[in-house]
C-alpha cells in the first residue's frame, strides 16, 4: 500500500520572476517536491490524468503571480491503488472525474485552482477535505462545506479557516510574509497538511503545524 497517491494535474511550468526565465514541474510537481523534501521515506504512487503546460509570472515585491495554462492537452486514465491517502489536482478543471468513484481506500482530498467553476458539486460527496483559496472560492464555504465528507480549508495570506461539515470551525492565524515567492503555496500547504494527518490524524493540530512549516520555508526563502 502507498502512504499517498496523486491524481490530476501535471505541467511542464514556465516561470518569469522579473527578468528571470525558469522551467519547472508544476501541479502535482509540487505536491510530490514537498512532500519527499519533508517525509524522504514516503511512499508515493503519481497518476496523472491530465498533462498541460502554463507561463507563469511572479511578483516577489508584491508576493503576487498571475497564469495562464492549457491544462488538458493530454488525458490519460489512471491506475487506481490502493492508498492510505489519495490527493486530486485540480478538481474543477479534469477532463473525467469518473476515476474518483473507484478510489475505495483511504482518505481523499482534493485541490481546486482558478479557473472553471465546479458545476458538478456531486462529485464532493467522494471528498475528505477540500483545499481552496479565498480567491478561487466560487459557493459559500458553509453551503460547500455541506457536500463534502469532513471538511473544507479555507487558505489566505494570513492563514486559513478549516469548515467542518458538521458546522464547527478550526481558524488558524499566521505572520504574512512580505516579499516572497507566492508560486504553489496551496500545493505546499496541503502536502503539509497531508503529511502531518497522516502521522495524528488529527486536524487542528495538522493545519497549525502546516501552516508553520509553511511559514518557516517561504521565510527562509526570502
Amino acid at each position: 500500500m502507498y502512504d499517498v497517491s496523486l491524481y490530476g494535474h501535471l505541467t511542464f511550468d514556465r516561470i518569469f520572476d522579473g527578468l528571470k526565465k525558469d522551467n519547472s514541474v508544476g501541479s502535482m510537481g509540487n505536491v510530490w517536491y514537498h512532500l519527499t523534501k519533508i517525509n524522504p521515506n514516503i511512499k508515493i504512487n503519481l497518476e496523472p490524468t491530465d498533462i498541460g503546460e502554463s507561463l507563469i509570472m511572479v511578483n516577489k515585491e508584491k508576493s503576487e503571480r498571475a497564469s495562464i495554462a492549457n491544462l488538458n492537452l493530454q488525458y490519460r486514465k489512471p491506475v487506481i491503488s490502493k492508498s492510505k491517502w489519495n490527493h486530486i489536482l485540480y478538481l474543477n478543471e479534469l477532463s473525467d472525474t469518473s476515476f474518483i468513484e473507484d478510489i475505495k481506500t483511504g482518505l481523499v482530498s482534493a485541490d481546486i485552482c482558478r479557473g472553471n467553476v465546479l458545476n458538478e458539486l456531486s462529485i464532493l460527496k467522494h471528498i475528505d477535505f477540500l483545499f481552496i483559496s479565498d480567491e478561487d472560492l466560487f459557493l459559500d464555504v458553509m453551503e460547500l462545506s455541506k457536500h463534502v465528507k469532513h471538511s473544507v480549508i479555507l487558505h489566505y495570506p494570513s492563514g486559513s479557516v478549516c469548515y467542518n461539515k458538521d458546522g464547527s470551525t478550526i481558524k488558524t492565524d499566521v505572520e504574512v510574509i512580505d516579499g516572497i515567492n507566492v508560486l504553489g503555496c496551496g500545493d505546499m500547504l496541503a502536502s503539509y497538511f497531508i503529511n502531518e494527518y497522516l502521522k495524528c490524524y488529527d486536524v487542528k493540530n495538522s493545519i497549525e503545524k502546516s501552516h508553520k512549516l509553511v511559514s518557516n520555508y517561504l521565510g527562509a526563502g526570502k
